[in-house]
């Protein structure tokens, strides 16, 4: 309990956004457990704590899926998302809000937050080189390819990294590539991609991660990337996808990298706008690094401003950054 010169905190906390293509495991609630028992241990003590999560709902594993059990992805996402929600219940976590990334808050702020970036000038076009299925009729992400690693030349090894030397790579450097998919030999085609310009963010986000925001051993690890170089990042993906389309940009969609770090501010949001008084501190469980702690500050740091009425909570949230339409002053 808090004494009478404490003051009681309001805390935002969340867990890692389940993938909405299959069931809940033991890993899954071994988090979400241990995040819910600090939840209650905190309420207890009389702080004000709001529990948030959702489903990762968008990308091509979810589309496949969907096609294979022969009905829609916003009908196997719906129906995984109440199966989710029944396993924490029956485990009695504590969520305030369980919400999904396939969302109009998700959607609002993916696409204010693509915007901001494009008008500042960092999001850069360019044509790739990409391997495609001619027998699915699809281009190939990094996932649904596998090869052998041009490194250390593992077979049966994913188009993006090896699991065996840990190198990472393009999908167009495989020897000898096999879609996932289908079994076929994929070939070349050229598409036009989007890209955030993360290196221009390197300076900012390096003295970020060094600001103590950070645990020291989280912080390290982003030093290596750092001290490697960071790479524009393809945010885009061709039809068919499943996900929210690029505005302005017929057949292109938000890879889901994009829009799932991005799926923690719209399930706040719709929180926020259930409840009168949001939390104004944030406490984000998050363990994927680098779409994390990386992409995800660089966008919003880079795309936002606070907003100035002193009165006004959402100084505090990189949400209201984008979306404060307050008169505090």
């Amino acid at each position: 309990m808090l004494t009478m010169t404490q003051v009681a905190k309001k805390i935002l906390v969340t867990c890692a956004l389940p993938y909405a293509n299959g069931s809940i495991h033991l890993g899954h609630m071994l988090e979400h457990i241990q995040a819910d028992v600090w939840v209650r241990y905190q309420r207890m003590r009389g702080h004000e704590v709001n529990f948030i999560c959702a489903d990762d709902a968008h990308g091509t594993p979810i589309m496949l899926k969907a096609q294979q059990l022969g009905i829609t992805p916003e009908q196997m996402i719906g129906e995984m998302s109440q199966e989710h929600q029944t396993d924490f219940a029956g485990f009695d976590i504590s969520y305030d809000n369980y919400h999904s990334t396939h969302s109009d808050e998700n959607r609002e702020l993916s696409e204010l937050i693509y915007t901001r970036l494009k008008e500042n000038g960092f999001i850069k076009n360019r044509t790739i080189s990409q391997l495609y299925d001619p027998e699915k009729g699809m281009f190939l992400p990094d996932r649904f390819v596998k090869g052998t690693c041009p490194k250390c030349k593992s077979p049966d090894q994913y188009g993006d990294n090896c699991e065996v030397c840990g190198a990472t790579y393009s999908p167009t450097e495989l020897i000898d590539p096999k879609s996932v998919v289908s079994g076929a030999t994929p070939v070349m085609r050229d598409s036009e991609h989007f890209f955030f310009d993360l290196p221009s963010f390197s300076e900012m986000l390096q003295a970020w991660t060094r600001s103590g925001a950070l645990q020291e051993q989280v912080a390290n690890k982003m030093q290596e990337w750092f001290e490697s170089g960071l790479q524009q990042w393809d945010i885009s993906r061709d039809a068919p996808y499943f996900g929210f389309e690029i505005p302005n940009a017929p057949g292109k969609y938000f890879y889901v990298w994009l829009d799932a770090p991005i799926g923690y501010m719209g399930s706040f949001k719709n929180l926020c706008d259930k409840r009168a008084t949001p939390p104004a501190s944030t406490n984000t469980g998050r363990k994927i690094l680098r779409p994390s702690c990386i992409t995800l500050s660089a966008k919003t740091l880079s795309t936002s401003t606070a907003c100035s009425g002193r009165r006004c909570w959402k100084a505090a949230t990189s949400v209201s950054r984008l979306t404060c339409s307050c008169t505090a002053t």
